[in-house]
């Protein structure tokens, strides 16, 4: 872990993929997540037992988006008065394939059932998990995972463009200047402070209307795809229409803003999003 002070108050802390970290076990299985979260614990021990109240604004990818369920499940010891815990997870993927997940897994060890329910948790507060729409091949255990969270957080679920870490590459194009917004829209709204002054951000951080004609200009791509997730409810997925009025629920947001409705006419049947994370009833 690398722990370094930024503004008066304020301290970040940053973890190696544990695919870096722990090697194929890491990369496959996410091992190492629990040592991870064990390091967090401890550091908020510490400020809390010095009387401190703690936000913690967490932003994990991929195995790191499950790391940031562990440790929502680690701190909700934790009052409110204590610890309020914010979560961005990027694409949380398990490591495990969906079949055996939810058939072979009776014992509920594999990362997609441990993880998969944090309704217990009575200190979240923020959380936005984004899934990138295009999917990998089963063999590179890529499924994304569907928690169960508390009715009380502030939850936002959203499809958006791209696959996997290829929304977070650094060329500015439609996938990354979405993700790169809403990462960044859920930083600076919980309170940290970013520096998009540098080359790369100032490449991503587009201003709002430029970045929504670019997400508008998506609804003229029919590419429609299916991408299957571990979930309590079976069957859920994350998909991309044919067609939408808007292309996600961010896009439709922004819009809102700028004061512009729909980009597109609704045709009877159409989807309000191209973009979405669905649930079977």
């Amino acid at each position: 872990a690398v722990i370094r002070k930024t503004t008066p108050g304020s301290y970040k802390l940053s973890f190696p993929g544990c695919g870096v970290s722990h090697g194929l076990r890491g990369t496959l299985f996410a091992h190492g997540l629990r040592e991870q979260v064990d390091v967090v614990r401890r550091y908020l021990d510490a400020f809390t037992k010095a009387g401190n109240t703690v936000q913690v604004n967490f932003v994990g990818l991929s195995r790191g988006g499950i790391g940031g369920l562990y440790l929502a499940q680690e701190l909700a010891c934790f009052s409110v008065s204590q610890v309020i815990v914010n979560l961005l997870l990027f694409d949380p993927v398990p490591g495990n394939l969906v079949w055996m997940a939810s058939i072979l897994d009776v014992a509920g060890q594999m990362n997609a059932n441990q993880a998969m329910d944090v309704s217990f948790v009575g200190n979240l507060g923020r959380v936005d998990v984004l899934y990138p729409y295009e999917p990998l091949p089963a063999i590179a255990f890529h499924a994304p995972l569907l928690a169960k969270f508390p009715p009380g957080c502030k939850l936002r679920e959203d499809a958006i463009l791209g696959c996997h870490q290829g929304a977070l590459f650094l060329h500015p194009r439609a996938d990354t200047c979405l993700a790169f917004a809403m990462i960044r829209d859920f930083l600076e709204e919980c309170g940290s402070r970013l520096d998009t002054h540098r080359q790369l951000a100032r490449d991503l951080n587009l201003p709002s209307k430029k970045l929504a004609d670019m997400l508008t200009q998506e609804l003229q791509h029919c590419t429609p795809s299916t991408r299957f997730a571990h979930a309590p409810v079976g069957g859920s997925e994350i998909v991309r229409h044919p067609k939408g009025q808007y292309l996600n629920r961010y896009h439709q947001a922004l819009l809102q803003r700028l004061g512009r409705g729909p980009p597109t006419a609704a045709a009877q049947g159409d989807p309000l999003y191209m973009l979405a994370v669905e649930v079977p009833d």
